[in-house]
C-alpha cells in the first residue's frame, strides 16, 4: 500500500526533510547517564543467570533498554532505546554502532523499523519524535506530541503511529510530515495496531475502551466502550491475520475476542491464576498474540502472576493453563509456526510449543527483567532481548 491511498486530501503540513534537524551520528562514548523511576526498576530482580545463551551482548546503554526491534526481513540491524535518553541502531552480527540517536529529552520508550527498513522511529517519554533515514543516517522528520506512549509503523508504507497520554493518535506520513489526528477524548493510549487490511486501526485506552478506526477518514467505525469489554487499562492487542478477529489483554486480568468488522465482542477470557485474591498477585494481562501458522486455531495470554493461557479460538476454551516461576510481560510468535516465545520478569526467554503447550526451551543470560522482545520474521536466529 503506498501512502497515498491514506493521505489523499489536504492536511496540515507540520515538517519537511530539510527542517528536521542537522546530523547526530556522533560518537559512541557520548553517552548520558541520567536516572528515572519507571517500572524497569519497579520490576528488576537482580538475579544472576544460571548461564549465559547469548551469541553477543550490546552494552552500550546505560540504565534499563525499555524497546528493542529488528530490521525486518534481514535481521541485521537492531534499535534499542533506553533509561540514558538515547537509542542506538547497531549491527547485529558484530555490535557496531550505525547510527546514534541524541536528541531526546527523556527515556527512549519507543523504537521501530519501518516495513522495509529504510526509516527508524525513536521516541521518548517527554513527546520528542524523531525518524531517521537508515541509509544516510540523518533525522528526515522530528516533533513534539506531548507525553508520548506507544508508536507503530504501517506494515506496508511509510505511515506512522503515535499515542499520547491525552488519547489522541497521531498518523503521520514520513518523510513528509502530514498528519491526520484520530482523537481519543482524553483517555490515555497505552497500545494500538494497524490491521492487516492496512486501512483501519485498533487503539487500546486507559478506561478499558477500544476504538476501531477508517485511518482514510479518520471516523470512528465502532467505539467498545468501558465495562462492554475491558473494566482497566488496555495493555495489550493483536489482530488475527484473517483481519477480523482482534484479541485485548488489560490489568483487570481478561482477555477480549472481539470482531474487527462489526465490533461484536466474541468472548471474555478469563486469564486469572488459581489464586487472583492473594495480596501478592497481578493478573494484568501484559501480552497477547494469535498462531501465526494458519493450521492452528490458537492464541495465547501471559500475565503478571507468570500465567501462560493457549486457548483454542474456534471452541473459545482454554487448551493449556500453565505457569511460569515469574511474570510474562511480553509474548512472540515464530512465524508460520506453532512455536512462541515469552519474556519475564526474572529475565528468562522461554520457548512452547503451543500445540501439547510444553516448554521447549529456556534462554539464560539476564539479569533483571526483559521489557521488550524482537524476532526477525524472516530469520529465526535473530532475537534480541533488552535487559532491564
Amino acid at each position: 500500500m503506498d501512502s497515498d491511498e491514506l493521505f489523499d486530501d489536504e492536511v496540515d503540513e507540520v515538517a519537511d526533510e530539510e527542517s528536521a534537524g542537522e546530523n547526530n551520528f556522533v560518537d559512541t562514548d557520548d553517552t548520558s547517564d541520567e536516572d528515572m523511576d519507571m517500572k524497569g526498576d519497579e520490576y528488576s530482580e537482580g538475579s544472576q543467570p544460571i548461564r549465559d545463551d547469548s551469541a553477543y551482548v550490546f552494552s552500550l546503554h546505560k540504565g534499563s533498554v525499555f524497546c528493542c526491534h529488528l530490521q525486518p526481513m534481514t535481521g541485521k540491524l537492531a534499535v534499542t532505546g533506553a533509561q540514558d535518553d538515547v537509542a542506538y541502531v547497531w549491527e547485529t552480527h558484530s555490535g557496531e554502532v550505525i547510527l546514534h540517536c541524541k536528541d531526546h529529552k527523556d527515556s527512549v520508550i519507543c523504537a521501530e523499523f519501518s516495513h522495509d527498513g529504510s526509516y527508524v522511529a525513536t521516541g521518548d517519554m517527554s513527546g520528542v519524535l524523531i525518524v531517521w533515514r537508515v541509509a544516510t543516517k540523518c533525522p528526515v522528520f522530528q516533533t513534539h506530541v506531548g507525553d508520548l506512549t506507544w508508536l507503530r509503523w504501517h506494515h506496508g508504507a511509510n505511515v506512522l503511529l503515535v499515542g499520547t497520554v491525552l488519547g489522541d493518535v497521531y498518523m503521520w506520513r514520513i518523510p513528509g510530515g502530514d498528519y491526520k489526528l484520530l482523537a481519543g477524548n482524553w483517555k490515555k493510549t497505552e497500545c494500538g495496531l494497524i490491521l492487516p487490511d492496512g486501512k483501519r486501526a485498533a487503539i487500546g485506552y486507559g478506561d478499558g475502551s477500544i476504538k476501531i478506526y477508517d485511518m482514510k477518514t479518520t471516523s470512528r467505525l465502532h467505539d467498545i466502550r468501558q465495562g462492554q469489554a475491558h473494566t482497566g487499562t488496555i495493555s495489550a492487542m493483536e489482530c488475527h491475520p484473517d483481519n477480523n478477529l482482534l484479541i485485548t489483554g488489560s490489568v483487570d486480568g481478561h482477555a477480549v475476542l472481539l470482531k474487527t468488522q462489526t465490533g461484536k465482542i466474541v468472548s471474555v477470557l478469563d486469564c486469572k491464576g488459581p489464586n487472583p485474591e492473594a495480596e501478592s498477585s497481578n493478573a494484568s494481562v501484559e501480552a497477547v498474540g494469535f498462531c501465526q501458522d494458519s493450521s492452528f486455531s490458537l492464541a495465547a495470554t501471559g500475565n503478571l502472576d507468570g500465567v501462560l493461557c493457549i486457548w483454542d479460538i474456534s471452541r473459545v476454551t482454554v487448551r493449556h493453563t500453565l505457569k511460569q516461576d515469574s511474570g510474562i510481560t511480553k509474548l512472540l510468535w515464530i512465524k508460520n509456526s506453532p512455536h512462541f516465545y515469552t519474556a519475564g520478569l526474572d529475565g528468562t526467554v522461554r520457548l512452547y510449543d503451543a500445540r501439547s503447550g510444553t516448554l521447549q526451551n529456556e534462554l539464560f543470560g539476564h539479569s533483571h527483567c526483559i521489557l521488550d522482545i524482537s524476532l526477525s520474521a524472516y530469520v529465526h536466529s535473530n532475537l534480541i532481548i533488552p535487559n532491564a
